[in-house]
């Protein structure tokens, strides 16, 4: 359990680094119009992240038919929490509904880089 307090401690540091990262040079950059998106979608992210550690937690501890349910009942929980914000965003023009997709995605780009420096740091 220890592996995995540490591993979502250094994944959440690394979505809000990575967030604040890419909002700075979003910001310098000039394009403005994209930052807001880009953190709601981060912010989702970084909800849905907790969530799902959060349901994991949960059921380690439990039989594994009920740990089943749980998860399952968890994952439409989570899809339905980010439809529901995605609605929310596409109504407000000044809001770029791609950077906020853009910003679901991240934690997907974390993963996929933390298997290849795993995979490089191998060889």
């Amino acid at each position: 359990m220890e592996e995995f307090v540490r591993y979502v401690k250094a994944t959440l540091c690394k979505l809000i680094g990575f967030t604040c990262f890419v909002a700075a040079v979003l910001a310098v950059s000039g394009e403005t119009q994209y930052i807001t998106g880009w953190c709601i979608g981060n912010g989702i992210n970084i909800a849905y992240f907790l969530m799902l550690t959060s349901r994991s937690t949960r059921a380690v501890q439990l039989p594994p038919a009920r740990a089943v349910a749980l998860i399952r009942g968890g994952a439409v929980l989570r899809l339905v929490m980010i439809a529901l914000v995605l609605i929310v965003v596409a109504q407000f023009p000044s809001i770029h509904f791609g950077a906020a997709v853009a910003g679901l995605f991240t934690y997907r780009v974390t993963i996929f880089a933390d298997m290849l420096i795993r995979h490089v740091r191998q060889r």
